[in-house]
């Protein structure tokens, strides 16, 4: 029998390994998660989905924790993805467009208009209505769908337009974690979620004054996100933190980025949208009118509002400050950011569910949510999609 060679099956797994790393791996994954979620959600005679997500999981009693299934992948997994946010963060300051601090202005201030405008846009069509509480939920950006977007509709664009997005979602994500503790967060315990700030800002100061191993940083981190679970508070974007102080650690930063992406796009990203995007669509009053109302005012927040408030927020500062501070990004771009920019799930679900009650507002906010994702996602796929001048 003559010898097969193992080299040709390596190199497939190499190949599948490449395949799994970078943004569009993430959007695919996310995309078939989602998909899956809606099917199971909807199968006929079934109502395993939201027994099964909604279950408290077996090892949470152990650790002392009271976390469903959805819960441990909401804010237990969704911390890797988060970590990968931060060492790209960390890059993009050091060695990217981000090296020059000025860079990070005008994402920042287009963050805080696009959270600005969608609430106000929410507040006018519900004012006084049932649902009126919840103008925190078109606010957010979600970092995962969105940067997995732009990897599907522009595989070829602008890294400019990357970093860009990566930011003003990160800035965003935090600006609406801050809302949420805020204003919807009415059982925050203060006394673990000040330890937390303090394991977060012992990061920091290691970070910057002490050389220390690995170990330490993730350590703090675990105590960190410990705390933030019992203070009620969102967890998992502990991950930046830990992100942003272990990038240095990783050389020229690659190696931790190539060891987390398989994980984030395989696993940690399908099960995020796995877990959250199921929506029934029969017996959940979405048809009534209060829950049509609440569709459509987070809809029109989110589609139109954020886009409009980007792009007219980066001119501006593009006019006042100087093309120093604005992004290299032409207007069609700029728009087609804030376009993606309208894909939200992670915060926006937190929102729902701590300001609206199950039912009719929850379903309708929710399918305005899944709605807004796939219009921002064509207006996206539009307006960034190469064209011979650019």
């Amino acid at each position: 029998m003559p010898r097969v060679s193992r080299w040709p099956a390596k190199g497939a797994a190499a190949r599948a390994l490449t395949a799994s790393r970078g943004d569009r791996a993430g959007g695919i994954g996310l995309a078939v998660g989602a998909a899956v979620a809606l099917v199971w959600a909807n199968w006929p005679g079934s109502h395993s989905y939201e027994s099964a997500w909604n279950a408290i999981a077996p090892w949470s009693h152990t650790l002392g924790l009271d976390l469903s299934v959805r819960d441990w992948v909401n804010d237990g997994l969704m911390v890797g993805f988060f970590a990968l946010v931060g060492i790209e963060i960390r890059r993009e300051v050091t060695q990217g467009e981000l090296r020059e601090w000025r860079r990070g202005a005008a994402p920042i201030v287009a963050a805080a208009a696009g959270m600005a405008l969608p609430a106000l846009i929410y507040v006018a069509l519900v004012s006084g209505r049932p649902g009126a509480g919840g103008w925190g939920i078109p606010m957010a950006t979600d970092v995962a769908f969105a940067l997995g977007a732009l990897a599907l509709v522009a595989p070829k664009g602008s890294g400019r337009a990357r970093v860009f997005l990566l930011t003003l979602a990160v800035a965003d994500d935090i600006g609406s974690v801050v809302i949420l503790v805020a204003f919807y967060s009415a059982d925050v315990a203060w006394v673990p979620l000040v330890a937390g700030l303090a394991c977060l800002a012992a990061m920091g100061l290691i970070q910057s004054r002490l050389h220390m191993p690995a170990w330490a940083y993730v350590v703090l981190g675990a105590l960190a996100w410990w705390a933030f679970v019992h203070a009620d508070v969102e967890p998992a974007v502990v991950g930046v933190a830990v992100g942003v102080c272990l990038a240095p650690l990783q050389g020229d930063q690659s190696r931790g980025e190539r060891s987390l992406e398989p994980l984030v796009n395989l696993a940690i990203l399908p099960l995020f949208a796995l877990a959250n995007v199921g929506l029934r669509l029969v017996g959940s009053g979405l048809g009534s009118p209060t829950a049509l109302r609440l569709l459509v005012a987070v809809v029109v927040a989110r589609v139109v509002g954020k886009p409009l408030a980007i792009a007219a927020a980066t001119s501006a500062v593009t006019r006042v400050a100087g093309p120093g501070y604005a992004p290299r990004l032409d207007r069609r771009h700029r728009v087609g950011v804030g376009a993606l920019a309208s894909i939200g799930f992670t915060v926006p679900l937190l929102i729902i569910r701590a300001a609206l009650p199950d039912g009719p507002l929850a379903a309708g906010a929710t399918a305005g949510l899944l709605i807004a994702t796939a219009l921002g996602l064509a207006a996206g796929a539009i307006l960034l999609r190469p064209r011979d001048e650019d």
